[in-house]
């Protein structure tokens, strides 16, 4: 079922294993790409869906500074939320590189929330067994 459909981005909830698959198709990440981030976090909590995969491997640079997917989960994610959250993010090797490389010297403020299980992938097939499997 497609929650939201722009010319960039598809959210669409994948009932047989209770998942949301966000695929942004731009060649560039835009602030489309955030705002439709920020939609997906927002219809995590409101259909109750604890796993998101963002589909991001067909068009991130190979080291975009402007992919930003830490610093939002704890600006939308409210600290009250008490189940577990998992989100994977599927991106090309030269920004899997580049983001675990970034993400090692990021400060406690760039860090997820305790509850959510944020993790990159370069395979989607990968990402989708953690997100079955969590």
């Amino acid at each position: 079922m497609t929650l939201f459909h722009t010319p960039d981005a598809s959210l669409t909830y994948h009932p047989t294993t209770d998942m949301l698959q966000l695929s942004y198709s731009a060649t560039r990440l835009t602030v489309s790409f955030g705002m439709a981030y920020q939609q997906a976090l927002e219809q995590m909590l409101e259909h109750n869906v604890g796993k998101l995969l963002l589909d991001l491997k067909r068009n991130a640079p190979p080291t975009d500074d402007e992919l930003e997917l830490l610093p939002p989960l704890a600006s939308v994610l409210p600290e009250h939320e008490t189940r577990p959250l998992f989100i994977a993010a599927v991106v090309s090797e030269g920004q899997y590189q580049y983001q675990v490389g970034n993400s090692l010297a990021a400060s406690a403020s760039t860090l997820p929330p305790a509850y959510v299980e944020f993790n990159y992938f370069t395979s989607r097939r990968e990402a989708a067994d953690w997100l079955s499997r969590s």
